[in-house]
């Protein structure tokens, strides 16, 4: 056997263990698939406006005995612009020779465990981010931005209305995760406007919190009863809201109210590249074979009103 040879026959188990350390039965499910609208890209970078409105006035045919055209408010545009990641493993000769292959399997395992936590946490970062007091772009190590398209994070009392009405809209506070301020919640996210200043039809459904917030939001929206009364009142807020646990945020207080349908339509993760592994490539002077991970993705939202963040101190 010629020395780059055993690298070839290893190829097929690395491949295989690579994928299932990204796929495996035994971890959490991709939160990703689960909040965000996930599409794939053909170009460089994708462009989407926030969502506009039609006002709610204008309608009435009878006054005008015809037809009312108008253009939808404009929102502010988003870039998405991809960003590369990749990572490898070495596997040299002598871990075959001395029949130390499951040592090279792990590793490709782990390449691959490590694939899915990057995605993870790119993900993650945008609600961990959520309220910073950052205005200008900067990517982090995952390739995601404090900001939005309006310059201020996710959630803020900042936003403004539209691209053209700077009247301020807030969808952030400071309380702590309860029963009753999930109603309160709920009713602030209700109440936020459109780019028109019409109402918007905001249906807060989902409670995304951190692990440790976990037992906190199962009690408060699926128990049948207040849980902080002992008189057997009724809790308003069971079946108002599917909880979203998610193990990457790392805030142990925040929490987020979010309208699924708006979600849908805010959230987005592009994959330009799906996650490949190339490989192997052998060095004969160093007697190694590697084998590299490579993907290309980027992730943000257009608008904010998906989500009412609630930041306690």
């Amino acid at each position: 056997m010629t020395s780059d040879h055993w690298s070839n026959l290893l190829d097929p188990r690395i491949r295989q263990f690579f994928f299932l350390g990204f796929t495996g039965d035994d971890r959490r499910p991709s939160t990703i698939d689960r909040i965000f609208n996930r599409q794939s890209s053909s170009t460089v970078d994708e462009r989407a406006f926030g969502i506009g409105g039609i006002p709610s006035t204008g309608w009435n045919f009878e006054d005008s005995g015809r037809t009312q055209y108008t253009e939808p408010a404009q929102g502010f545009l988003k870039t998405f612009s991809h960003k590369e990641f990749t990572r490898g493993i070495m596997v040299k000769r002598d871990l075959i020779d001395d029949n130390l292959e499951p040592q090279a399997l792990n590793a490709a395992g782990n390449l691959g465990d490590s694939a899915f936590r990057v995605k993870e946490k790119a993900a993650a970062n945008i609600f961990i981010n959520a309220f910073s007091a950052a205005t200008t772009a900067t990517l982090d190590d995952y390739g995601t931005d404090a900001i939005g398209a309006d310059s201020v994070a996710l959630c803020s009392d900042a936003h403004d209305t539209s691209a053209s009405d700077t009247t301020n809209l807030v969808n952030e506070g400071t309380l702590a995760l309860s029963a009753a301020n999930l109603s309160t919640t709920r009713q602030l996210h209700m109440a936020l406007t459109d780019m028109n200043g019409d109402l918007l039809s905001v249906m807060p459904d989902e409670l995304l919190v951190p692990p440790e917030l976990e037992d906190t939001g199962l009690i408060a929206v699926r128990s049948a009863q207040d849980p902080n009364s002992a008189n057997n009142a009724i809790n308003p807020q069971a079946g108002r809201f599917t909880p979203i646990v998610w193990h990457y945020l790392t805030d142990a207080n925040s929490w987020f109210l979010m309208d699924s349908g708006l979600r849908r339509r805010s959230l987005l993760w592009y994959d330009r590249v799906p996650l490949e592994l190339q490989g192997p490539d052998w060095d004969r002077d160093t007697q190694t074979a590697k084998w590299l991970a490579y993907m290309r993705w980027s992730c943000g939202w257009t608008d904010f009103r998906f989500v009412y963040g609630q930041n306690p101190s």
